[in-house]
């Protein structure tokens, strides 16, 4: 036990070292584009990293339910304004985002609303601690220490399963990511004889399908495919279909929590009855593959009956239960959302630096993995094929769409701890534990030290990243929004990203975010930007209630936004709608009154300008 505690004391040393500097680097970023009077004017003030638009629509979220929108998180008005729109995202972290706020307040003083904010900085790395303790006990008693020191490392030091617990990016990814990775421990200690690996395994499956079904029921199903192509044993059968039951059962209870009885509409984006079934019936049928049991027609069809369900009833409800499948959502995804792009096309267009270390250290357990299998053939451990197929085709996901990217880590950290077993169960411990020493300094550290030293050298420099100063920019814009209207609700029509970071520093409400369930507050921008003529604009203008308008230089979406409308628009046709002439300076219509803006000093190394305007 000392080894272990020994270990969590290091992670946590890193974890709150990392929180420190990310804290000093946000007050650097925080200083920008503060004017003279060096106030707070607007409602919520602190900077986030650039990539952090969904923590802003976290805080907004957890802010609503404690001004009494609760208990549940079904619907916001932070975007499709005037109207709101639905909200499936998690209502129980949102509200740990909200006590995490209590809890600050509490030991501060200040204002609620900025005591969420900071408490951001300190909830991510509490909660991955959390996760690490409990987790390491579990694979300690039930897969030996190497193991146990091992997964610790992985969850404190491996760039993806960090990245989604980076401070103040209180988004949902780090949560998916570590269930992913639980689900599938708890999968491969099931085929290694261990049944208590069927509860851990379910229950981690459940909790991630309750965050977002969409990110964690591909791994759940692929657990299922890999033990039914391997063919269990008659013991390790009995654990799969335990495994199933206990998965739809807490999956269902979850389901419960959040829609029964008030919001029970048929969405398959998010947990819903139809996967709890379809997952007790994967659990049945790999279970099956391991009898021999005669059984009449019903009993044989019902799991394929039941894993049927959902394609049919996609095939059917099409954009009615999976918006996925409506064509400018799909166009959307397709072009202009990056990880919906091939891992390839991210790594070589978008973060070229990052192409040595995917196919250094994220996949080699794989390699590693297939040329053991390749020498070993029939005496390959039934844990090691499990955890190869799996694996495998979590990358093989990561490689069609880069979002796939964090559960391909987690199934890599599940291979590689098979892998070191197969390697070394029968070795002295001492064996054991340099092999698992030498795989972190390889895999992992090289990796996390460029990802830990990259905010601390930042803050050693004070030296703001160009695009993280995006957001004190937004900032200053929201300012200068509500001195323009200083009483009433600001409904903002604006390109997709600025909507988040705006709407948030001001509270407005927005039009056109990126996020599936505001599709019809996405179409209604690209309307309006799209329209043939100022009268057009006008009339759908005031249908929508916008009060301001904002063209920000950098990802203005204008041309994006005609062409989600419009698939096989000629440049010609784009340069003639609303929002182009608008944005390349023509004469703004009569309706419109510019508002005068000037970006602050130290935030023109964005090399950004910014139109304002207010409508009369």
């Amino acid at each position: 036990m000392k080894y272990l505690a020994l270990a969590w004391a290091l992670a946590a040393f890193v974890l709150f070292q990392d929180a420190r500097n990310v804290r000093d680097y946000l007050e650097l970023s925080s200083a920008l584009g503060v004017r003279a009077e060096a106030k707070i004017s607007t409602p919520l003030f602190q900077t986030y990293p650039a990539s952090a638009l969904d923590a802003q629509t976290w805080v907004r979220h957890a802010l609503s339910l404690s001004e009494g929108n609760g208990p549940r998180l079904r619907h916001t008005d932070i975007d499709n304004a005037p109207y709101g729109r639905e909200v499936h995202w998690n209502s129980g972290w949102a509200w740990t985002i909200a006590g995490a706020g209590h809890v600050y307040q509490a030991i501060s003083g200040i204002p609620y609303a900025y005591a969420v904010e900071r408490a951001t900085i300190w909830l991510n790395p509490t909660v991955l601690m959390a996760l690490i303790v409990v987790v390491s006990m579990w694979v300690r008693r039930h897969a030996g220490l190497a193991s146990a020191l091992l997964v610790i490392a992985a969850m404190a030091l491996h760039p993806r399963l960090i990245e989604g617990f980076f401070p103040s990016n209180v988004d949902h990814h780090g949560l998916l990511t570590i269930s992913v990775l639980c689900t599938l421990l708890g999968a491969t200690a099931m085929m290694q004889g261990r049944r208590a690996g069927a509860i851990f395994s379910a229950v981690s499956g459940a909790l991630g399908v309750w965050v977002s079904a969409a990110s964690v029921l591909p791994a759940i199903f692929l657990c299922a495919g890999a033990a039914f192509v391997i063919r269990p044993t008659a013991e390790t059968a009995r654990a799969w279909r335990l495994w199933g039951a206990i998965g739809a059962a807490v999956s269902l209870g979850f389901y419960a929590i959040e829609y029964v009885p008030q919001h029970m509409a048929l969405r398959l984006e998010v947990n819903h009855p139809l996967h709890s079934i379809a997952w007790l019936a994967a659990g049945e049928l790999a279970a099956r593959r391991g009898e021999r049991v005669a059984r009449d027609a019903f009993a044989w069809a019902w799991p394929w009956i039941a894993l049927a369900a959902l394609p049919v009833t996609v095939l059917v409800g099409g954009v009615n239960v999976l918006s996925f499948t409506d064509p400018f959502v799909a166009r959307l995804h397709a072009r202009h959302i990056e990880e919906f792009a091939p891992l390839w096309t991210v790594v070589t267009e978008v973060y070229p630096d990052e192409g040595l270390g995917v196919v250094f250290m994220e996949a080699i357990p794989l390699f590693a993995s297939v040329a053991t299998m390749a020498l070993w053939r029939r005496r390959s451990p039934p844990a090691l094929v499990f955890a190869t197929i799996v694996a495998a085709a979590l990358v093989a996901m990561a490689l069609w769409q880069s979002r796939w990217r964090l559960n391909a880590a987690a199934g890599e950290v599940a291979l590689l701890a098979v892998l070191i077993d197969a390697w070394t169960g029968t070795r002295p411990v001492r064996v054991r534990a340099g092999v698992v020493v030498a795989a972190v300094a390889l895999l992992f550290a090289p990796g996390a030290y460029e990802r830990y030293s990259v905010m601390s050298s930042s803050v050693a420099k004070r030296r703001v990243n160009t695009l993280d100063a995006f957001m004190p920019l937004a900032r200053d814009i929201a300012a200068t929004l509500r001195a323009s209207q200083p009483k009433g609700d600001i409904i903002l029509l604006t390109s997709p990203d600025p909507s988040t970071q705006i709407g948030y520093y001001g509270r407005f409400k927005t039009l056109g975010t990126l996020y599936w369930e505001n599709a019809d507050g996405l179409k209604a921008a690209a309307a309006i930007f799209s329209a043939r003529d100022d009268a057009e604009a006008e009339r759908l203008v005031r249908e929508r209630s916008v009060t301001h308008i904002a063209l920000v230089s950098e990802n203005n979406f204008i041309r994006e936004y005609y062409r989600l409308l419009h698939p096989d628009a000629t440049d010609e046709e784009v340069n003639r709608c609303f929002g182009w002439r608008l944005f390349t300076g023509q004469p703004p219509p009569d309706w419109l009154e510019p508002v005068p803006y000037e970006v602050p000093p130290n935030l023109r190394a964005t090399k950004t300008w910014v139109l304002l305007f207010k409508v009369r």
